[in-house]
């Protein structure tokens, strides 16, 4: 079976995903490590992952980057409220 044909039955290889991402084998097993990306599956004594399973895995890390976003926005407008009673640089009108 051909790296293509592992591709269209819709599971990423080592390979694959250093193609995907440009990088090298050892940066897809850090990744895997920090939690970057999922976790693998052994297939034929080979790791691989669903493209499913990547796609997932990046919305959620992405909505978790989002949702960070808003809460640190929040706090900072929170600041600026305590501190200069809602008027950025202290002016008041």
């Amino acid at each position: 079976m051909t790296q293509d044909r592992v591709i269209h039955l819709g599971f990423l290889t080592v390979q694959d995903l250093q193609a995907w991402f440009d990088v090298c084998d050892e940066t897809i097993h850090n990744a895997v490590r920090r939690g970057d990306l999922p976790p693998p599956v052994k297939l034929f004594g080979r790791n691989v992952w669903s493209v499913e399973s990547i796609q997932q895995h990046l919305a959620q890390r992405l909505e978790a980057a989002r949702a960070q976003a808003e809460q640190e926005q929040a706090q900072k407008e929170t600041k600026v409220q305590t501190l200069y009673g809602g008027h950025p640089h202290g002016r008041r009108r």
